[in-house]
């Protein structure tokens, strides 16, 4: 289940709790957000230095798991890549082929 079903579903108890005049309902649906609320522990034995995946939002968009890794890069069109940055070549080059 997604951190935002969870939140929702978390949200949807602490309401009907109240609703209901139920404060067991509303402390599980605060404990149960709290739980979703709270950052993932890293895992120790993955490098995460070299982490490039792309991860979904909150609101199921993707994103770039390190934004500010992946602002920084830059591509460069090594022949069959898709597009990016494009490298000009020399004449020089060109004449060498």
């Amino acid at each position: 289940m997604s951190k935002f079903h969870e939140k929702a579903e978390a949200q949807t108890k602490q309401i009907i709790g109240q609703m209901l005049g139920d404060e067991l309902l509303v402390q599980e649906g605060k404990d149960q957000q709290r739980e979703a609320t709270e950052p993932e522990p890293q895992d120790k034995g993955k490098d995460k230095g070299n982490d490039q995946g792309i991860v979904r939002d909150e609101r199921g968009q993707e994103q770039p798991r390190d934004k500010a890794r992946a602002q920084r890069v830059s591509r460069v069109d090594r022949g069959g890549d898709p597009p990016g940055k494009k490298v000009r070549r020399s004449s020089s080059d060109v004449s060498s082929r």
